[in-house]
């Protein structure tokens, strides 16, 4: 036990010199909670269409990029991100990350949809030069960020994660039974996104979902406690709306134990999060906000998300986080708490103010 206090003694110095510094996920108000650091494994689930994959690209790796290009030369960390998009591919996942940029720099909004040229009225001569100035932003985001698209199954993964691993460390056998692994860069911190675990596919040995899953998350783990990346796993929840049982429920928001084909992941991971739409379940937004105050009445629109922290390994859990959300740039930014949303709040944020 005494070498352990020294080692835990260690670790209190690194913090008092500023070498425990996480990097924030750009939601100041969780950061207390949620920033991101290394050997931590998040889970984020949520009902279709609610945007985990908007939450997991928003806040561990467009505004991670943004706060580490910013900061690079003054800060001791380094970083790294690959994103598993197993859902989308690449071109329209780095097309979705660029209307966003501009939208946030610029105020101007050009979706997905016209960038690509997929609506009848095309991009103007001055929208395409706006596009062509974002050039290097991509050029310095390839620097940190590697997109993967296209099915995977848990050892197409690990066999990334280690291949990664050994480019930037090395295995020492410390004694007969224990291996250590040791970073070229200890500031070093490695982002794993996954997105969907749903979508991992079936291999040689599992020959179920669940068993496919599963095996996922013992590599994630691995991953976080051997390597001492930060795993990011995005589940779906199995729950249809026209179930008349959820007509009894005293409660619509998610659960872990909904989490669709496996929770396993749940039990794995160190924090999870899950993300809720009371419109959708037409019930009462858990944060005491007027979700309907957040509808967009000519589009539809819905802005209004609640975040549940439901699992933290580190710190204080059952803690819930009003969100704005723009879906048409996955865009998430916090929210006052009710008390404190005024109409002129609830204005801006249907008139895009709120998220510049």
């Amino acid at each position: 036990m005494v070498s352990i206090f020294n080692k835990l003694k260690e670790e209190v110095i690194k913090g008092i010199d500023g070498n425990n510094v996480g990097i924030s996920t750009g939601f100041n108000e969780l950061d207390r909670y949620i920033s991101i650091r290394k050997r931590i494994y998040t889970l984020i689930f949520g009902a279709s269409g609610t945007g985990k994959s908007a939450l997991a690209t928003c806040g561990w790796l467009l505004n991670p990029f943004d706060w580490y290009w910013k900061n690079k030369d003054t800060t001791k960390l380094k970083l790294k991100i690959v994103y598993f998009s197993m859902e989308r591919s690449s071109i329209y996942v780095s097309a979705k990350f660029l209307t966003r940029k501009i939208f946030l720099n610029e105020g101007i909004e050009i979706p997905l949809p016209k960038l690509l040229g997929w609506w009848d009225t095309k991009l103007t001569k001055d929208e395409h030069d706006l596009f062509l100035k974002y050039q290097p932003y991509f050029n310095n985001m390839s620097e940190v960020v590697e997109i993967i698209d296209g099915k995977q199954n848990p050892t197409g993964i690990y066999k990334w994660i280690q291949k990664y691993a050994l480019q930037h460390g090395r295995v020492e056998q410390v004694s007969e039974s224990q291996k250590v692994y040791i970073p070229n860069n200890e500031n070093l911190i490695t982002i794993i996104i996954v997105d969907h675990q749903s979508l991992v596919s079936k291999e040689k040995g599992l020959n179920t979902k669940k068993e496919a899953i599963d095996k996922l998350s013992q590599h994630l783990q691995y991953a976080r406690d051997f390597y001492g990346f930060s795993p990011v796993l995005v589940a779906q929840m199995n729950r249809d709306i026209a179930n008349p049982i959820y007509s009894k429920m005293d409660s619509f928001e998610p659960s872990p134990e909904q989490i669709k084909d496996s929770a396993t992941s749940y039990e794995d991971c160190d924090i999870c999060l899950s993300l809720f739409d009371p419109v959708k379940f037409k019930t009462n937004a858990p944060t005491g906000h007027d979700a309907n105050k957040l509808i967009d009445l000519k589009t539809g629109a819905k802005y209004y998300r609640s975040l549940k922290i439901h699992k933290n390994s580190w710190g204080e859990d059952d803690i819930r986080k009003a969100m704005a959300f723009h879906g048409a740039y996955g865009h998430f930014k916090c929210l006052p708490k009710f008390s404190d949303t005024t109409d002129d709040i609830y204005n801006s944020v249907l008139n895009n103010g709120y998220f510049l």
